[in-house]
């Protein structure tokens, strides 16, 4: 029997695959991953500072109330997000169904409330669909604009996140 025993082979890759993973995650680490939503994030920073207008419209609530669980609204914001949301409806020609598609945009202008001025403007795009057949076609309506604006909130924050880490 050599100098290395069975043992001893199985060890040296089980040694050298525990350093090759504490090398991995320390490059991760150093990587500079940040996370975006919470304690010392992306949207803590200036967008934390930034309050959306009072909404007046349905799909304005649903849109507010998607906006605001991700990113609370501040007591003394120092800018506001002013925004226009649009929707269409488009009908598709899909065999042995009738499909709609709903089309959303909104443009938002983020505002230095203490100047009063445009920072920026952004815009962002999004589509669902739904069957318009079947028993309850209102309802099924009312649940895709639901998904399209929820959609609309969660790109639009993205976006913002990026935009405003210009202005930090």
């Amino acid at each position: 029997m050599g100098p290395l025993s069975k043992t001893n082979q199985a060890a040296l890759p089980r040694s050298s695959l525990l350093a090759l993973m504490t090398i991995v995650l320390m490059a991760l680490a150093s990587c500079g991953f940040e996370p975006v939503y919470g304690e010392n994030s992306a949207a803590e920073g200036t967008l934390s500072k930034a309050s959306l207008r009072d909404p007046t419209t349905q799909p304005e609530f649903i849109f507010v109330k998607a906006f605001e669980q991700r990113v609370p609204r501040p007591q003394n914001p120092q800018y506001g997000i002013n925004y226009q949301i649009s929707i269409g409806y488009q009908g598709l020609d899909v065999i042995d169904a009738s499909r709609v598609q709903v089309v959303g945009r909104i443009v938002a202008d983020f505002v230095n409330l203490e100047t009063d001025t445009v920072e920026f403007v952004s815009t962002v795009d999004a589509f669902t669909s739904y069957t318009s057949g079947g028993s309850f076609p209102e309802t099924q309506r009312r649940d895709a604009e639901t998904r399209l604006i929820k959609i609309l909130a969660d790109r639009l924050l993205t976006r913002l996140i990026v935009q405003t880490r210009e202005l930090e």
